[in-house]
């Protein structure tokens, strides 16, 4: 789930304020996009860059995001004109020193259009349509570099203790370097080849996560089953992608995610 920020010129904000505090975290989106109006600026924030930058003691302190898992999917949360100092600072530290240079989509945009002196826009943040949700998915396994890992690791791993597969999965495809997909066939081959070649490559696929660390070992149980004839995709990744970073893997099995309102598989059940 991706969130969108709304720059609003203070006159419009301080009309909606009151409203907004209420009924921020309760209202539809439709509503909340209703109160803002057209006369705005909108940028967009993919999936880890929201979720890092809400967690930042000074903002969460601050701002209190309203978050929402499970059937509602929420990302909200409100800066006035004459408070916008946690936030604006907290953006330029973070770009001065480069620590979100990794995961940088809409943030860079962000830093830049917030002013510098408060009193002249006030800023809302309200999650993306719900229509990411309903886009065609397929088994895939994805890859993500360690330093995105070092940012959004975290954040994968809450929403996957928590059963939440497709908002995990989401949040991976955004940050991810590379993936593999498959069909339901090769996928289902894929647990069988494991199981009778490397049954490791199970235990690393049900835990569905596997850190930087393993990184080397799910490789090394990858070749030991690897049949290229019958996985061509994952054969290409390991010849092309594999060799470019010791990632951090997410198995996506769609069936996971049929019904996901409870986790269905540990987060690791292999050590190694």
């Amino acid at each position: 789930m991706r969130c969108h920020a709304y720059l609003i010129r203070s006159e419009r904000y301080l009309d909606i304020e009151e409203v907004l505090l209420h009924h921020l975290a309760t209202a539809t989106r439709e509503q909340v996009i209703d109160l803002i109006g057209r006369e705005h600026r909108r940028i967009e924030l993919l999936s880890g860059e929201w979720r890092v930058l809400f967690s930042q003691p000074r903002v969460t302190e601050a701002y209190r995001p309203t978050i929402g898992e499970g059937p509602k999917k929420i990302a909200r949360m409100m800066a006035a004109p004459d408070q916008l100092a946690p936030l604006v600072n907290t953006l330029w530290q973070h770009e001065i020193k480069d620590r979100w240079k990794s995961i940088t989509f809409g943030l860079q945009h962000l830093t830049c259009a917030m002013p510098l002196a408060s009193g002249l826009v006030g800023a809302v943040f309200v999650e993306e349509p719900d229509l990411w949700l309903s886009a065609e998915s397929t088994h895939e396994i994805l890859a993500i570099h360690p330093e995105v890992f070092a940012l959004i690791g975290p954040h994968i791993r809450k929403l996957v203790e928590k059963g939440e597969f497709v908002t995990a999965a989401r949040l991976c495809a955004d940050h991810c370097d590379s993936s593999v997909e498959f069909t339901h066939d090769r996928w289902l081959g894929l647990r069988e080849q494991s199981q009778a070649k490397a049954p490791a490559l199970v235990r690393y696929i049900d835990g569905v996560l596997t850190p930087p660390e393993l990184y080397d070992n799910v490789l090394s149980a990858m070749r030991q089953m690897l049949d290229a004839h019958a996985q061509p995709s994952l054969d290409a990744w390991l010849r092309v992608h594999a060799p470019r970073a010791r990632y951090a893997l997410v198995f996506r099995d769609l069936r996971r995610e049929q019904g996901a309102g409870r986790s269905l598989f540990p987060l690791m059940a292999a050590a190694g």
